[in-house]
């Protein structure tokens, strides 16, 4: 059985703050979601073998095209 990825709430404070005055509750959802990823990858690179650079790089760069096709979606 997996375990929950818990938040430190002063991090999710901290990236609220960088967010601009008026956001959607998307937005404040992606933010958490991102925040969980990051905390989920971290605790796997240090139970697990590493991923390899170019493979978080594909990763990292097919989530960042995912995120600017959503952002000029809604946009238009």
């Amino acid at each position: 059985m997996e375990t929950e990825t818990l938040l430190n709430k002063n991090q999710v404070i901290e990236s609220f703050g960088n967010l601009p005055d008026q956001v959607t509750a998307d937005q404040l959802i992606e933010r958490i979601l991102f925040i969980r990823l990051i905390n989920e990858r971290l605790r796997e690179a240090e139970n697990e073998p590493g991923t390899s650079h170019h493979d978080f790089m594909r990763e990292f760069h097919e989530f960042k095209a995912h995120k600017l096709a959503e952002k000029k979606g809604s946009t238009l």
